[in-house]
């Protein structure tokens, strides 16, 4: 019940004002462009200025790739810093505050090789918890999730169809047997735009596994997650939904994002609020009331 009202709050925002949503995203998705293109410019400049000259234009490229640590990688989900999370809910053997972070790019692979514009590409993200603020500071979990997709664009303009995504997901955790976590996804998902909205539904399967040690994980996790972004001038929310859709024994969760210019500094200031199960493997079969106040360097 409680997801069902958010999201009719969430959609109730989205009707404010549709006009501005469009003109913002446009213009921070080419104020983004103009800055990449800056900063190549710069450091084609210092190459230019300081280094030696190489008549061989394949031997100059590759010296330049390694001068200017240009290699195409892309932020992929969000880059964060969450120096203080707390969660309500008390656990066994933890601190309720901690910090978390989440790192995650990606690099395209290959493009239009079945000639319908689609990108192949590979991704990888990682996020940490840790008990910063416990005797000896353990890290108390990682997860740890690389990734291949494939994703083709829709090229009807008029559609609110923008792309679908193929991929296959794996997650685990990298302890040792008995805390030891993972499990394998194919998955697929299509990318609507409603005006200035965002609507992103996603359906995964399941790959079987022998030895599995973590037999109930759909029962909390479901069969798919829907994530939908409101970007709203410099503001961005994501409203994430989750659950199982079993009646009698039913089992969710919610994720409300938030940034915002952080000083003009290019960090966006971040809160982060997390309500359900799932929120990292070794407690997938746990809850979580946790809301945390931190900075995302991309979103």
């Amino acid at each position: 019940m409680k997801i069902f009202f958010l999201t009719v709050l969430l959609f109730g925002m989205i009707l404010a004002d549709t006009a501005t949503l469009e003109d913002s995203l446009f213009d921070e998705t080419l104020s983004l462009k103009k800055e990449a293109i800056s900063n190549i410019q710069r450091k084609e400049q210092y190459f230019d200025a300081y280094l030696n000259e190489y008549t061989d234009n394949e031997t100059r490229n590759t010296v330049f790739q390694i001068a200017s640590s240009i290699f195409d990688i892309n932020p992929y989900k969000s880059n964060y810093l969450l120096p203080i999370t707390y969660d309500f809910i008390t656990h066994e053997n933890r601190q309720n505050a901690e910090v978390a972070f989440q790192i995650s790019f990606q690099k395209d692979m290959a493009y239009n090789l079945f000639g319908l514009k689609e990108t192949i590409g590979i991704a990888y993200t990682q996020r940490s918890w840790w008990q910063l603020y416990k005797h000896s500071s353990p890290f108390r979990e990682t997860n740890y999730l690389p990734e291949a997709y494939m994703s083709i664009p829709w090229h009807n303009n008029k559609s609110p169809i923008k792309r679908y995504k193929f991929g296959f997901l794996h997650e685990s955790n990298g302890q040792p047997e008995g805390n030891s976590r993972s499990w394998n996804r194919l998955y697929m998902d299509i990318t609507l735009q409603y005006k200035g909205v965002f609507v992103n539904p996603r359906i995964w399967y399941r790959i079987p596994e022998h030895d599995d040690d973590n037999k109930e994980i759909l029962d909390y996790m479901g069969y798919g997650d829907l994530t939908i972004i409101y970007p709203y001038k410099e503001h961005l929310f994501k409203l994430l939904l989750r659950n199982n859709f079993d009646f009698e024994d039913n089992k969710g969760a919610v994720q409300l994002d938030w940034t915002f210019p952080f000083a003009k500094s290019g960090v966006f200031g971040y809160i982060q609020y997390f309500d359900g199960y799932g929120e990292s493997l070794i407690d997938y079969n746990k809850k979580a009331r946790r809301i945390g106040m931190g900075f995302a360097l991309s979103r």
